[in-house]
């Protein structure tokens, strides 16, 4: 309660600031590889500023993936890939920077010179642990998402009328991704108040499932049939499952942005498997996707190898060293993580008792 407490105090002061300044620009910026809750953020964030008479900009390093471009504005995001010079131009007059749905400006990408050398405001909205010390941090871990947070920080500064029908949708589309349908990460009663509101504000539902779910391409269905039944292996010695996929693969199966999204979540249906791991080459950079059960600190792994970070469940790291490389690090470490997930529920446990007496 004492942390919520804080994080309202920290709305009311980016309140008064959004509201003393007149022609305000303002830039979003979501994390590298952009999911659901980012773009959802970004979507939402956008017209929210927007609407109240601030001028904003959507910056990705990378691009945002196909999947998600339906939602109002992402197909408006700047990508550093493509304008560089626009992108640097934007940061360079922005009076404020919004970081949404990630803690740091490691999670950047490309970006992090430019986010480095900029000398304005900075809020973090998320809800990933340990955030970065900027101007303002607005962050908290018990909610399911940064979109579910997003909807405190709308209501509290413009009110509770201020979300329309799209910014609705938006919302809803990274409470949704982020918790994979409500089936995880989603265990607190204000999740679902908040859902309920948002239906009060014209959420469509149906045409929020109909753009995540049912716009599948076949490549992207061969993709995925692929890596399941040629890529997917299990350690012989832990619980758990990985999916190595190349470049090579991704092109033969004609890959867009998002098309392995929720791909790494299948292996933890298998009896058994406690830990899922999907390493992804891409043109620079190998990508992790971490997941995990239970009490299983798969944000330690990503954290201490791989350049990364998240969740207890859900974590994300990258690597410049070969995809085969990068498949041999996990296995040589895989002993030094679950010796740690060992330790880790003994300090849980401990800690639980000690609450209890």
């Amino acid at each position: 309660m004492i942390r919520m407490k804080e994080v309202l105090r920290t709305i009311d002061r980016l309140k008064r600031c959004l509201r003393k300044s007149d022609n305000m620009r303002a830039v979003i910026i979501p994390h590298i590889s952009a999911d659901g809750d980012a773009v959802g953020a970004c979507s939402a964030f956008s017209m929210a500023l927007e609407n109240n008479g601030i001028k904003a900009s959507i910056i990705t390093c990378d691009f945002f993936p196909e999947y998600l471009k339906w939602l109002k504005n992402a197909n408006k995001a700047v990508s550093l890939q493509d304008r560089s010079e626009q992108c640097k131009k934007l940061i360079a007059e922005a009076d404020i920077i919004f970081m949404l749905d990630h803690n740091t400006i490691l999670r950047e990408g490309d970006l992090q010179p430019l986010l480095r050398d900029y000398k304005g405001l900075k809020v973090i909205i998320d809800h990933h642990p340990e955030p970065e010390e900027v101007d303002f941090i607005i962050s908290n871990t018990r909610v399911s998402s940064t979109c579910e947070l997003l909807y405190t920080v709308i209501s509290r500064i413009w009110g509770d009328e201020a979300i329309t029908p799209d910014m609705a949708n938006a919302l809803y589309t990274g409470i949704n991704t982020d918790t994979g349908g409500l089936s995880h990460n989603s265990s607190h009663p204000e999740t679902y108040r908040v859902v309920a509101d948002l239906l009060d504000r014209g959420l469509n539902k149906q045409y929020v499932h109909e753009n995540l779910y049912q716009h599948n391409r076949l490549s992207r269905l061969r993709l995925i049939g692929n890596a399941l039944l040629n890529k997917l292996t299990i350690h012989p010695d832990y619980p758990l499952a990985l999916i190595p996929i190349t470049g090579q693969e991704l092109e033969k199966y004609d890959f867009k942005e998002g098309d392995l999204e929720g791909l790494v979540n299948i292996p933890l249906s298998i009896e058994k498997v406690l830990v899922s791991i999907q390493i992804t080459q891409r043109k620079e950079r190998v990508k992790l996707s971490f997941r995990s059960k239970g009490n299983i600190p798969i944000n330690l792994w990503a954290k201490e190898y791989f350049n990364g970070g998240g969740h207890l469940n859900a974590a994300g790291g990258q690597s410049t060293e070969p995809l085969e490389q990068v498949v041999q690090k996990i296995n040589e470490t895989a002993a030094w993580f679950f010796d740690q997930c060992k330790c880790h529920s003994s300090k849980r446990s401990a800690s639980a008792q000690s609450t209890e007496n």
